[in-house]
């Protein structure tokens, strides 16, 4: 037997749907469950939370940082309308367009510009690297997201070191086991820049989308 069901694109909203949410609720009730009591602020839980969620690990309540501010610096900037600066593709295909629509942030992937090749070919260093050096001065007041690339991340520590540049927010947390947790620990020792990390080789896009939803969530309460 077909199924067959109507098509309501008009009246179609974005979002999850009521199943989705019950089944998000419901996963929530039970990490906080299991969580148990702990060391976070109101404003960082829902952070810690989405990332439990999204990987199904617990040990990222014990690897995460937060600088002083950090969470209401990103939420400020994306409800500002900040530009997202991210290190892979899959980090702009896994957030929801209808979050990034609220405030209308674009997510850009500066490696994808045929340029970063040609400056990494050039220069001897990784596209990603050569991609955030090309665009430095954009980074100011975005919100930049590296979850795959330690290179990237690194280029982002010296940008802010020695270039003065200055983003709203950086979410640092790449994964794996050349250069990632050195990448991390450094971006953990800058002083006065707002971010967020995790210690150690985990990581991922996926880590660094769900602190991106979670962000947007609390920019839309208005946190």
């Amino acid at each position: 037997m077909i199924l067959r069901f109507p098509v309501r694109c008009a009246d179609a909203r974005p979002g999850l749907v009521k199943a989705g949410k019950r089944i998000e609720d419901e996963s929530f009730r039970i990490i906080d469950e299991e969580i148990g009591d702990h060391r976070f602020p109101d404003d960082q839980w829902p952070v810690v939370r989405r990332i439990i969620h999204s990987t199904g690990d617990f040990d990222y309540a014990q690897r995460i940082r937060f600088s002083d501010g950090a969470v209401a610096a990103g939420a400020e900037a994306l409800r500002a309308g900040a530009c997202i600066f991210a290190d892979t593709r899959m980090i702009r295909a896994g957030l929801a367009p209808w979050r990034l629509e609220w405030f209308g942030n674009e997510v850009v992937t500066p490696a994808e510009k045929i340029e970063s090749q040609e400056i990494a070919v050039e220069m001897g260093v990784t596209r990603t690297l050569a991609a955030f050096r090309s665009c430095a001065d954009g980074l100011n007041g975005s919100v930049v997201a590296v979850g795959n690339a330690p290179t990237a991340l690194q280029e982002v520590v010296r940008l802010i070191e020695e270039q003065g540049v200055r983003p709203a927010l950086v979410i640092g947390v790449p994964v794996g086991f050349v250069q990632a947790e050195e990448s991390k620990a450094s971006l953990w020792r800058l002083h006065d820049q707002p971010l967020i990390t995790v210690l150690g080789r985990k990581g991922g896009s996926t880590v660094a989308v769900a602190i991106l939803h979670a962000l947007l969530e609390l920019a839309k309460a208005g946190r």
